[in-house]
């Protein structure tokens, strides 16, 4: 089946089958749909300040404002950097084999084809214990490739158990009987589960069982995103975008999801900075500066008391000082 994508600007016809392309799938797309969930967080943030204006939240309130703003602003911008800007690779699937990129600890497993003995669909369903109500989560049609468990333990296990992650044998390799079953997650890189299962067994039917060979000068297919200009010019005709993974323009549906915390964000800025206030702010507002005028009257009252009784008791350990202590 062909598959409409864009190269250089220019529509192409591209055939994610054609075993003598590399694809190469990243998260860009899964991390451009943070946008507006780190929106919204900055909004919540600022929203816990303009609830409490003019006196500041409750200590833990306060922590967990300035931590929300801080994550919203965080999220929101590495949102938009990945809109703009290609991230490296997760999956890339070569002629010489299935390269995952998966962890920071190494820069990438490699699985060759012939070592693949099967390639399965499964639906996997982890315990998510480190979300704040621990649930289910499920993921489905997840593409495997299986491989022996000698070959797992030998090329692909990663002995630090930080990093591999909490949910290493859970997610990504899933012990089945002699075989580990190597998990791709197309929804993690914006493709059907489908399109990616049908690249990885064309490229193994292809190349399974086959020696090693030097790696064959092919065309790379960019699955997460459109090539920059200077990328379309400097290799003309040789990189293509396979249908997927890029960041899509935003629907309806994503509109409304950014402009509401968008509009939040201005109201409750606004009100913190002081442009608007509502009746009950005023009101506030007004109660605390008489509260502020009348501590200022008592403080400089009572320093002024202090004042002329410190001069009293001066003067009469002056006058005592007289009329008891007779000079020689």
């Amino acid at each position: 089946m062909l598959w409409l994508a864009r190269a250089g600007g220019l529509a192409v016809q591209v055939d994610p089958s054609d075993v003598h392309q590399t694809l190469e799938y990243r998260l860009d797309a899964e991390f451009a749909s943070w946008l507006p969930i780190g929106l919204l967080t900055l909004f919540c943030g600022l929203f816990i300040f303009a609830t409490e204006m003019p006196d500041w939240p409750r200590p833990g309130e306060t922590f967990g404002a300035f931590a929300a703003i801080l994550a919203g602003i965080g999220l929101s911008i590495f949102a938009l950097r990945r809109r703009f800007r290609r991230g490296k690779p997760v999956y890339v699937l070569a002629p010489d084999g299935v390269h995952i990129c998966w962890s920071s600890s190494r820069k990438e497993s490699f699985i060759p084809w012939r070592e693949i003995k099967s390639i399965d669909t499964i639906d996997i369903v982890v315990w998510h214990w480190l979300a704040r109500y621990p649930r289910n989560l499920p993921y489905n049609d997840v593409t495997v490739v299986l491989v022996t468990k000698q070959f797992y333990w030998a090329n692909l296990h990663i002995k630090s158990l930080f990093q591999r992650g909490p949910y290493w044998h859970q997610t990504a390799f899933i012990a089945k009987g002699d075989m580990v079953q190597c998990a791709l997650h197309a929804e993690f890189v914006g493709v059907e589960p489908q399109v990616l299962r049908a690249a990885v067994k064309a490229r193994w039917r292809a190349f399974g069982g086959e020696p090693d060979r030097p790696r064959p000068s092919v065309p790379v297919v960019y699955a997460a995103r459109w090539p920059d200009a200077t990328e379309a010019q400097a290799v003309a005709g040789r990189k293509v975008v396979a249908a997927g993974g890029a960041p899509r323009p935003f629907s309806a549906w994503d509109t409304i999801k950014i402009v509401l915390p968008l509009i939040g964000i201005v109201v409750a800025g606004s009100n913190l900075a002081g442009i608007w206030s509502t009746d009950a702010q005023v009101q506030a507002l007004a109660k605390k500066r008489e509260w502020q005028e009348w501590n200022a009257r008592y403080h400089r009252e009572r320093r002024e008391f202090d004042e002329k009784l410190q001069k009293q008791r001066e003067e009469i350990d002056e006058a005592m000082r007289r009329a008891f202590i007779r000079p020689y």
